[in-house]
This record gives structure tokens, C-alpha cells and sequence, in this order.
């Protein structure tokens, strides 16, 4: 029986069939060389070297498997080890934030009330004062306009019957104009002189209308009305408080760095 060198080991080739010593772990382009090699220089029997080397990879595997499970286990360890729990810090620091924008927040709601309701009775107490002020000014004005109308009207009473004399006069003097010129035969001077007669009873008639009225004493003079109100200024409004801005919520990425 003659011996072949491989890489790896030594391999006897038997004929029938060929026990393969223990060999070192040995890649895949090592193993391919030595199939080559067994095929090219001698017989084997093909099922126990399959078995062979189907145990080498189940050793090679479980070895394998060990040696990745330690090391996961040891990363995990120190992975656990090393993580100072950042999540429930931002977890804390928020639920900290939050509250103290909820205590925030029901100040802010308040003070906007409060300013409202006082921005409010302003307005009520501004309005009614003006009210006040202008119902004095409009009874001031309206008492002084009264007055006039009243004076002006018992003026105007009293001229009412020198109207009526002057009328009275006028109408004579328009009657008297028109029998004189209706005169049949009527001359010329006899016309001039009803003419004449007419203009001086009805000139007659409005001076003694202009001397009755100057008797009344001064017509009533109207009343001008003063210069309107100027409105105060309305009342400011409060100075409305600045708005609380709730917290983000951190994200998942922040919750587990």
C-alpha cells in the first residue's frame, strides 16, 4: 500500500477502502484539492469517506455554534452592563415637563379669564359713564331748545291778531281800489285818485302791522348749540400673558439612546 501525501495529513490507497486519519480543520478549497487528488491517484470507498467527513462538519458545526453563542452572550452582558437606562430618564424629564406644562397651562387659561372679565367691567363702566355725560349734555340742549320754541311760539301768538288787522286793512283797501275803478264813466283823475287812495291804505296798513309787532319787544333769538362731546378713550385692554408651548414627546430613537 503506498501512501499519498495531502494537504492536511497522509492517505493510504487501499484499494477497497481507505480509513482517514483525524485531520486538522481544513477550508472548502483545501478539501476540494484533496478530493482532486483522491480521484486522480486512487481508489476509495466513497460512503465512508462521505461519513467521515460529514462527522468533521458536525464537529466543526457544533463548535462552531458554542464558540457564536459565547460570544453573543458576551456582547449581550456587556451590552446590558454598559446601558445607563436613558429611557426612563427621557421618560422622567417628560413626564417631569409635561406636568409642569399642565400647572402652566391652567395659569395661562386663567389669566386670559381674569383679564377678560376685568377688560369687561371696564367697557361696562366706560359706556355707562359716557351715557351719563352725554344724557347730561342732550337734557342741557333740549331744555334750551324748548325754551326758544316756547318763546317763539307765544311770540308768534301775539302777532297772530296785528296779522289779522293788517289783513283786514289790506282787504278794505283792495275792495275799496277795485268799486272806485268799476265806475262807468269814470274819468281819468277820478282813477289817479283811487289809484292814490289804494297805495296809502295799504301802506297805512303795514306800518301800523311793524309798530304793533315792535311793541311785542325783541323776537326770541334761536339758540346755537354747543360743540359736541369729545368721547374719552376707551380703556386698554390688558396685556394678554404668553402662551405655554407643551413638550414633545420623544421618540423611540430618543427613548432608547
Amino acid at each position: 500500500m503506498r501512501l499519498l501525501t495531502l494537504s492536511g495529513g497522509v492517505y493510504p490507497s487501499a484499494p477497497n477502502e481507505i480509513n482517514f486519519p483525524q485531520l486538522p480543520q481544513r477550508n472548502l478549497a483545501e478539501l476540494a484539492q484533496d478530493l482532486r487528488l483522491i480521484f486522480t491517484y486512487g481508489k476509495f470507498n466513497p460512503v465512508t469517506f462521505m461519513r467521515s467527513e460529514k462527522m468533521k462538519v458536525k464537529n466543526i458545526i457544533s463548535v462552531a455554534l458554542v464558540t457564536t453563542g459565547l460570544i453573543a452572550g458576551s456582547i449581550s452582558v456587556t451590552h446590558a452592563d454598559q446601558t445607563p437606562l436613558p429611557a426612563a430618564t427621557n421618560s422622567a424629564a417628560y413626564k417631569a415637563a409635561l406636568e409642569k406644562y399642565q400647572i402652566d397651562i391652567l395659569k395661562y387659561r386663567i389669566a386670559v379669564t381674569k383679564n377678560a372679565i376685568t377688560y369687561r367691567v371696564a367697557m361696562e363702566k366706560y359706556n355707562a359713564d359716557w351715557a351719563i355725560v352725554l344724557a347730561k349734555y342732550e337734557a342741557g340742549w333740549k331744555a334750551t331748545w324748548d325754551q326758544y320754541l316756547a318763546l317763539h311760539s307765544a311770540y308768534n301768538a301775539k302777532i297772530v291778531p296785528i296779522a289779522a288787522v293788517r289783513k283786514a286793512a289790506t282787504d278794505k283797501a283792495d275792495a275799496d281800489f277795485l268799486a272806485a275803478i268799476a265806475v262807468a264813466g269814470a274819468t281819468n283823475a277820478q282813477l289817479d285818485v283811487a289809484l292814490k287812495a289804494h297805495n296809502a291804505a295799504i301802506e297805512a296798513a303795514g306800518i301800523a302791522f311793524k309798530s304793533a309787532v315792535a311793541a311785542l319787544g325783541p323776537e326770541p333769538v334761536k339758540p346755537t348749540k354747543p360743540a359736541e362731546l369729545n368721547k374719552p378713550a376707551e380703556p386698554v385692554k390688558p396685556v394678554s400673558p404668553v402662551k405655554p408651548v407643551e413638550p414633545g414627546k420623544p421618540s423611540k430613537d430618543e427613548k432608547h439612546k
